[in-house]
């Protein structure tokens, strides 16, 4: 199957800024109401291309939606200027993944985080006395095991702590800046299920009965968003037929997740497509 019969095509639009009538606010265009959530959702995210995420307030006056609180640091962490060009590609839930133009035409990367080597941890696990030895113990191993051969046979605990669950406002991620928005987000029309931290830590495996109950399908590709960003995963079959997606150990890594962490994944879809899962963590003891 071509990546174009795979790909969903997201709803996306643009707009030029104007200082002098965007610089509290930025008004989505009454033609693209059709696509968002009704009732909209109290926050929304934006996403720029440098990796960092922005929380928003997400408002409607007078039949149009507004970007409002937020906004105004938006533009400024992205320097703005009267002319430039921008592009929002929404996710159909929460998040928009926001383009900057320059006036020369050019995609520009701004508001860059910085991000940190993986192998500079060392320092921090002294200070936890117990880092995750799972994940550093078994790497090597999974590698070896043949990481990229999706055919293995599926063990009987691969699914045993994963499963369908009510969204908990109180979930909480280290990022406080990027958690603030979730809490009050009205979540109940996406799927989700729960998962822990494995021993093989390569894939993260969609439970079956999720699949069936709300009849989903994936793209080749999806978008892992976590409270540091955007990473990319791409689609694997178990023997069993059952889905899953790779490079779920970066994740893992980057959050340093640990034995009793629960991890709660929404699967965000257009037309029951699913091209992102969401992740919030809920620290163990």
């Amino acid at each position: 199957m071509s990546g174009s019969e795979e790909e969903v095509d997201l709803p996306r639009f643009f707009k030029v800024f104007l200082s002098e009538s965007a610089s509290e606010s930025m008004a989505i265009p009454m033609s693209f109401t059709e696509h968002l959530q009704d009732p909209l959702p109290q926050t929304a995210k934006l996403q720029g291309i440098g990796g960092g995420v922005w929380t928003v307030s997400f408002k409607k006056i007078r039949d149009c939606a507004y970007f409002t609180s937020g906004w105004s640091k938006f533009a400024e962490d992205h320097e703005l200027k009267d002319g430039e060009f921008l592009t929002f590609v929404y996710d159909g839930s929460h998040t928009f993944e926001v383009s900057v133009f320059g006036r020369s035409g050019c995609k520009e990367m701004r508001a860059v985080v910085e991000t940190v080597n993986l192998s500079d941890a060392n320092s921090d696990e002294e200070e936890d006395g117990e880092e995750d030895s799972s994940v550093a113990a078994d790497s090597d191993e999974e590698e070896e095991e043949g990481d990229d051969d999706p055919s293995f046979d599926a063990g009987e605990d691969d699914e045993v702590s994963q499963g369908l669950c009510a969204v908990d406002s109180d979930d909480t991620v280290s990022n406080a800046e990027v958690v603030a928005g979730f809490s009050s987000m009205e979540v109940e029309s996406n799927p989700y299920f729960t998962t822990t931290l494995k021993n093989r830590i390569y894939e993260l495996l969609i439970p079956a009965n999720v699949v069936r109950e709300h009849r989903l399908t994936f793209c080749d590709r999806i978008k892992y968003i976590d409270g540091e960003g955007i990473m990319y995963g791409a689609k694997g079959k178990w023997s069993d037929d059952r889905i899953c997606f790779k490079g779920w150990d970066r994740i893992c890594r980057r959050n340093r997740l640990k034995e009793f962490d629960t991890v709660h994944c929404e699967m965000l879809h257009i037309r029951k497509k699913v091209h992102s899962i969401k992740i919030t963590i809920t620290r163990g003891r």
